[in-house]
């Protein structure tokens, strides 16, 4: 082969490899992880998803996915974070209080996009909301307690003690739960705890209520949630309506909330996601509320689940109601 020959073929292997390189660079790599695997959470991956897929990345051409539920164990929380840094994905992106924790507290250097968080100051995932520094940033899901306990008050207006069922361990579920507590006095009822430490624990928590309220509310807890049907039931047998602060747990029988949808909150968490895909730092992304976004809080109710519950639901709130189950 003449020099000339070599000299091209170099020249075109050289093509070949950066060429090669170019697509390799050219693929997104984001790690999901979830607290547990519920309805609402799924949802927000599919929405993450769909988002990501507007912005024109594909899973399996442009953007790998590995996603990964830590079955309601903060311990497998940890270890799955510690696989994805060993990974050294693009992207970690964090669904709810206890996963962000985990990331946030493992690595310094990857960006976490962090959502379903209900409030990112209190569970020290940033030291502030604009421009937050650091490595984390991400979306809230905070919803203005007294609307939800205005509904509440409005379905059952001979409410004098609102029992509380939610996994003290939670920072966000916490936080609502002291929010409560504060609104309580002034809109005339008292509160009772009752602690479901676990998922095995969540219908005794119910049941511990029966005869000492007039409803029972469910801040936003993934160990609640992740045997939610559970104590629906108790709720039911007992006559008492559950509300909670979520719209999908509303499908799965309680009897109503003000909350989001979660998809859509998955899709601007996409919008966050894409712009740390192309280079800007989540530490100069402001976190951003659900709640302070144009049209995202709706009523959400159930009709057959509130008849079992032993309440009706007034034809004038049916029909503000965005969805009725």
């Amino acid at each position: 082969m003449s020099k000339i020959s070599f000299a091209i073929a170099g020249a075109v292997f050289s093509l070949a490899l950066s060429v090669s390189a170019q697509a390799a660079d050219a693929v997104k790599t984001m790690s999901i992880i979830t607290m547990n695997d519920t309805p609402q959470l799924l949802e927000v991956k599919e929405g993450l998803i769909k988002g990501l897929a507007a912005h024109g990345y594909t899973e399996g051409k442009n953007l790998k996915v590995d996603f990964k539920s830590a079955q309601g164990n903060f311990g497998t929380a940890q270890q799955i974070v510690r696989q994805f840094i060993g990974e050294k994905p693009d992207v970690i992106v964090t669904i709810t209080t206890p996963t962000s924790q985990a990331a946030v507290a493992a690595t310094k250097d990857i960006p976490i996009i962090f959502t379903t968080v209900t409030d990112p100051l209190k569970s020290k995932l940033v030291t502030r909301e604009n421009h937050p520094g650091g490595n984390a940033s991400g979306i809230s899901d905070l919803v203005p307690t007294e609307s939800q306990i205005n509904i509440v008050k409005e379905i059952v207006p001979n409410l004098k003690t609102l029992g509380l069922v939610y996994d003290p361990s939670l920072d966000n579920a916490r936080s609502t739960v002291e929010s409560i507590k504060a609104i309580a006095p002034k809109m005339g009822f008292k509160t009772i705890e009752s602690p479901a430490m676990g998922i095995n624990n969540v219908p005794s928590a119910g049941q511990a209520l029966v005869g000492k309220v007039e409803a029972i509310f469910v801040p936003n807890d993934t160990t609640v949630y992740g045997a939610f049907e559970s104590l629906v039931k108790v709720a039911q047998d007992a006559k008492i309506p559950i509300f909670t602060a979520e719209r999908r747990s509303v499908q799965r029988g309680a009897v109503a909330t003000v909350g989001f949808d979660f998809v859509d909150m998955g899709k601007r968490t996409a919008d966050m996601v894409d712009k740390v895909f192309k280079g800007t730092s989540p530490g100069d992304m402001d976190v951003q509320y659900m709640k302070d976004l144009p049209n995202s809080l709706a009523l959400y109710v159930n009709k057959e689940s509130a008849a079992k519950m032993g309440v009706k639901l007034s034809p004038a709130l049916l029909k503000r109601a965005a969805q009725v189950f």
